[in-house]
């Protein structure tokens, strides 16, 4: 671990040599931090002295993994290689080609489908199977009449590159004892309604003789995958009511999937209690469900996950949604927070002024921390909302005045009675419920509240000054930073960049709680100036302050003098120094910082090198 945290620092040759030693390391995390350095810094001549080694599996397998980790810069190398006399180092090329997936290999991987080693074939038609380029069907289908193993993988790498054009070569295998499971899963991957219709024309043949729970799952996958309903044979229905009651679980829910995207029909009710009885989320709709508007009623009719997707597919489809039937499954029982969302979709797209009394009773029953995803919801409903503020009598105070803000009620009416409103627990209730109505915000007096109690009102003001840039505040946020500070507080004055609070900051830098002292470098970093950047330095150098906070702080204000402390640091063991530095570094363009980069470029953490990379290329 010493020589791994040693590695970014190491000169290029003794760091490829510690690279060879940690490779062989029986921790994989070791060795794949090892490796993705490999990547970066080994030289194209010393990588292919690693492939061909015979006597060195390792080191081999090394060079490949190395190979595999360089992505689009591993193309030259390996494209050359595959005209190497090695069959064994062609044969890695090609593998690494495969992981690569660069279009521009498919080419040279077509000529690599001639090889005379039947091992280098086979690779690389699952090579070409991943670039996802049908252009290399006409190359692949003649291995389909093949040996087994040459046959099996033209299977599949013609469902990987999904295309209509091989469902008709891979259908004519389904009756295969041995290809047939294959290229049916094949099919599946490829969908569409060809693929369906080969499908379900081997099912209804051969039904009896096939795995049923393998087969109505691959039909239920690709029926799901449909962008509409298809045209269907009459009997494929008949075929699959009866698994609703006599095959296992897998096959029953398999088989209530494919009823249900095949359209209305009696088994319906069955299909659904199956489905709700299965594995399948409350929060996420069901793909067998994603068509069927006309099921909207019967699923806001029941409770629990039925209900919860009636108002998803309500959602998606608010013009088949029943009015009364939503509004009474919203009155019936709190929705799951994560439906709150979809609820509001389909409330906003059903402008009926019913749904207003449903809309405001599910606002009173949410949590208060619901009420923020149906807030944007009221301006559709304002104008009967406003009225039930009239008329409604279950309505206190704080609601009613939320509600006003909500509804864009004149601004000037909405402070005065928040103003008025008392006690100041109630008040603050109120305001931190209002705090993103801007128009309503401004008009509050804040600097009286901040001189009356501070202590009540600080850290809200803290908040809402941020978000606002309300920068009158800040002399009162300043007074209040130094009597009693608080995360919020302290968040402010860097966002607003006050340099007069950097006293303060300092002083709590030095006296004030350690769980603080993260907050208040990174304001500082956010406030800069000499004094700030004088104080992150400090910090950074005396060891006061966990490394990555510190260099983090110190890289929101840098400046150009700065640079050499973080070309210093770009051998550190932390990866998020490290990122720091190439921050700052790739800031300032000069020689020294350059160099620097170069050496971020072969970080074995690929946000690192990534970010230093970008630098150099800019």
């Amino acid at each position: 671990m010493a020589l791994l945290d040693q590695l970014p620092a190491l000169p290029n040759e003794q760091r490829v040599e510690a690279i060879e030693r940690l490779i062989r390391n029986s921790s994989p995390v070791i060795r794949e931090r090892a490796l993705r350095t490999g990547a970066a810094v080994v030289s194209d001549e010393r990588l292919e002295a690693y492939l061909r080694e015979e006597a060195d599996d390792v080191l081999r397998n090394a060079g490949l993994e190395m190979l595999k980790m360089r992505g689009a810069r591993a193309l030259g190398l390996a494209v050359r290689l595959l005209r190497d006399p090695d069959p064994d180092v062609v044969l890695q090329s090609v593998i690494a080609l495969g992981h690569v997936r660069d279009l521009r290999a498919l080419e040279p991987l077509r000529a690599a489908l001639n090889h005379r080693e039947a091992n280098v074939v086979q690779t690389a038609i699952e090579a070409v199977g991943k670039l996802g380029d049908a252009r290399a069907i006409p190359d692949l289908l003649p291995f389909l009449e093949a040996d087994p193993w040459l046959q099996l993988a033209t299977i599949q790498a013609l469902g990987d590159l999904r295309s209509p054009a091989a469902v008709a070569p891979l259908a004519r295998l389904l009756p295969d004892l041995m290809a047939g499971p294959l290229a049916a899963e094949a099919l599946a991957r490829i969908g569409g309604a060809r693929a369906f219709h080969a499908l379900a024309r081997h099912w209804l043949r051969f039904s009896h003789e096939l795995d049923a729970e393998t087969m109505i799952g691959l039909l239920a996958h690709v029926l799901e995958g449909l962008g509409s309903t298809p045209r269907r044979p009459p009997e494929l229905r008949g075929s699959l009511e009866p698994w609703l009651g006599d095959g296992d679980e897998p096959t029953r829910l398999a088989a209530a999937r494919c009823l249900l995207v095949l359209g209305p029909g009696a088994p319906d009710a069955v299909a659904l209690s199956t489905v709700a009885d299965g594995p399948a989320d409350a929060s996420v709709l069901p793909a067998c469900l994603a068509r069927r508007r006309d099921l909207i009623p019967q699923l806001l009719a029941q409770p629990g996950k039925a209900r919860s997707w009636g108002f998803l597919l309500a959602g998606r489809f608010p013009k088949a949604a029943p009015v009364a039937g939503l509004a009474a499954a919203v009155r019936d029982e709190v929705p799951p927070a994560e439906l709150v969302a979809s609820i509001a979709k389909a409330f906003k797209k059903i402008r009926h002024p019913s749904l207003a009394d449903a809309l405001l009773d599910l606002y009173l029953h949410v949590p208060s921390d619901y009420r923020a995803a149906l807030a944007p919801l009221m301006a559709t409903h304002r104008a009967e909302l406003r009225e039930r503020l009239e008329t409604r009598e279950d309505l206190d105070d704080e609601v009613r005045l939320v509600l006003a803000a909500q509804l864009a009620l004149p601004a000037r009416d909405v402070a005065a009675r928040i103003v008025a409103l008392e006690p100041h627990e109630a008040r603050l209730r109120v305001l931190e419920q209002v705090s993103g109505q801007e128009a309503v915000v401004r008009l509050l007096p804040w600097e009286q509240w901040l001189r009356e109690r501070p202590d009540v009102y600080a850290r809200l003001a803290a908040r809402v000054a941020a978000e606002l840039s309300l920068r009158e505040l800040v002399p009162y946020l300043r007074e209040q930073l130094a009597a009693r500070p608080s995360p919020d507080l302290i968040r402010a004055v860097g966002e607003l960049g006050d340099r007069e609070s950097v006293p303060a900051l300092l002083d709590l830098l030095r006296e004030g709680p350690g769980n603080l002292a993260p907050l208040v470098l990174e304001s500082l970093g956010r406030v800069g100036g000499p004094e700030a950047r004088q104080a992150i330095r400090r910090a950074i150098l005396d060891g006061h302050v966990e490394p990555r906070i510190g260099y983090r702080a110190l890289s929101l204000c840098a400046i150009e003098e700065d640079d050499a402390l973080f070309r210093r640091a770009v051998g550190h063991p932390d990866w998020y120094v490290r990122l720091a530095c190439a921050d700052v570094l790739g800031r300032f363009v000069r020689p020294e910082n350059l160099a620097a980069l170069s050496q971020l470029a072969a970080d074995p953490v690929g946000i690192v090198s990534q970010r230093a990379v970008s630098f150099l290329e800019a």
